[in-house]
């Protein structure tokens, strides 16, 4: 699909108008001290709606256009993981070291993760949250994050 921004944004304005009024207020606050506060404010707000049934699925102001490509939906960790580089039959990204382990997938960040002896995980470090779990459970991530919003005084890590 050929997309022109302007074009894209009025659509977005007429099919999802809650998600361009968020969208367009992050817009107002890029670069500012309170950058990251609006993008969570905002970010709260919008519906958990995709763009391709939000939007491309009733528009008619886009194209389709036939081509070959490679095609990854990165919306999962293991569709994530084969863009990582591999080490000793594991992906990683960041500090990263593994020892008799196999089929995980680690994305560090500041701190080094250390994995002896696992198997079949995905490690996450999000600064704040480490998130560590099955890799069969990639799917059901998102009811792992609504649970999470019921707990109370978890609120901040969200």
């Amino acid at each position: 699909m050929v997309w022109r921004a302007d074009v894209f944004l009025r659509e977005m304005q007429r099919y999802l108008p809650k998600m361009h009024k968020s969208i367009s207020e992050i817009y107002m606050h890029i670069g500012e001290e309170c950058e990251n506060e609006v993008i969570k404010e905002q970010y709260e707000i919008i519906d958990g709606i995709s763009v391709d049934f939000g939007i491309m699925q009733k528009t008619r102001k886009a194209y389709v256009i036939k081509c070959e490509f490679t095609w990854d939906d990165i919306g999962t960790f293991a569709a994530l993981s084969r863009f990582l580089s591999n080490y000793r039959g594991n992906d990683i990204s960041g500090n990263v070291y593994l020892e008799g382990s196999e089929n995980c997938s680690v994305f560090g960040d500041k701190k080094l993760i250390i994995g002896f002896g696992v198997k079949d995980l995905v490690v996450v470090d999000a600064g704040d949250v480490i998130l560590v779990m099955d890799k069969s459970k990639d799917q059901e991530i998102k009811h792992l994050l609504n649970g999470l919003k019921d707990q109370k005084g978890l609120e901040e890590f969200l």
